[in-house]
């Protein structure tokens, strides 16, 4: 019967290779073709990066940084020996949450090749443990729904919640949700030579695209995309490593041909053709997304809290017109 099972992956897996094949016939896409598709696009996109300790996730973020502008990038840091020893005994280099402006292309790059205001930005963040805890999930939410801030240390957040056991006193810390900080797709992270994370995949999905219900007819749907790294490490002849790049689309949810790769990050922050087609994808304004559904008075509210400056000086814009414009009136019933 295992054998059976195995053969039967096996030709499964050869069908999710022909559509890469043919994927990879295509027209390679340049730069200069993903950044014009941002050009009439006003919403600001975030990409989160999620993984488990070591997956490669701050090496994406440099690999697809050099992508974009033809050029090394060292901007996140990498490796595997941080300072920062996780409860597993592995050490990780990324603690906080960052962002990455432009997925991280400098300033005069930015003008030389013309990338436009509305390009998304890449959030890097701490490994996580592979687990499905409503600890967990609830720190997710509050990356996703946008309330923790840039710079902000996640082993701390999970330190303070270990030590008082609810969530409750970090949503009272950071109780608004500001609409630059949400997040409308997600990377899922995974290592090629290692098992696949199922539970923090299944965390990840619970938070990203949660069923509807009675009370929430449209809810929240963020997409996943994924990425194999360390491929290089592998033997792709090998019917368990095919068996493992199985799972990690299946229990993603995910089609191989438009929301996953194979992704080798050179340390030499070399690129090639393969890493353009995928963020062809990942970049693309086209994909669904939709977030969650807020009030006329929350929206304005989270408004004033991220631009206090502009929204007051709208609104006292608004009220210098309404009361010209009720004096008038008066006066002309006046006379």
């Amino acid at each position: 019967m295992a054998i059976s099972q195995t053969s039967l992956n096996v030709r499964r897996l050869g069908k999710v290779h022909k559509e890469m094949k043919k994927r990879d016939q295509l027209i390679i896409p340049s730069q200069r073709k993903i950044f014009e598709c941002y050009k009439r696009t006003v919403r600001q996109e975030n990409i989160l990066l999620i993984g488990t300790i070591g997956a490669g996730k701050s090496a994406t973020i440099n690999t697809i940084t050099a992508t974009l502008s033809g050029e090394k990038s060292y901007k996140a840091p990498t490796g595997s020996k941080g300072t920062h020893m996780h409860k597993d005994g592995r050490r990780r280099t990324t603690t906080h949450l960052i962002w990455y402006n432009k997925c991280g292309i400098d300033g005069a790059k930015q003008k030389d090749m013309t990338v436009p205001k509305a390009f998304p930005h890449l959030v890097d963040m701490t490994g996580l443990a592979d687990t499905c805890t409503k600890d967990q999930q609830e720190l997710l939410e509050m990356i996703i729904t946008g309330r923790i801030p840039d710079q902000t240390s996640i082993p701390a957040l999970q330190d303070i919640q270990n030590a008082q056991g609810s969530w409750w006193q970090m949503k009272r810390d950071f109780p608004f949700s500001m609409n630059s900080r949400k997040i409308h797709k997600i990377l899922f992270v995974a290592c090629a030579d290692e098992p696949i994370p199922k539970h923090l995949i299944q965390s990840v999905k619970n938070v990203a695209q949660p069923d509807g219900s009675r009370r929430n007819m449209n809810p929240r749907y963020i997409p996943i995309f994924g990425i194999l790294t360390k491929t290089d490490l592998v033997d792709w002849k090998d019917a368990k490593i095919l068996e493992r790049e199985d799972e990690f689309l299946e229990f993603l949810g995910i089609d191989s041909a438009s929301c996953y790769a194979r992704w080798k990050n050179d340390v030499d922050g070399e690129y090639t053709s393969s890493h353009l087609l995928f963020l062809s994808k990942l970049l693309s304004p086209d994909v669904r997304i939709v977030l969650d559904q807020r009030s006329v008075c929350g929206y304005l509210l989270d408004s004033f809290i991220e631009h206090p400056i502009l929204f007051i000086s709208v609104t006292v814009l608004v009220v210098a017109i309404g009361y010209c414009y009720f004096s008038s009136l008066s006066l002309t019933f006046g006379n």
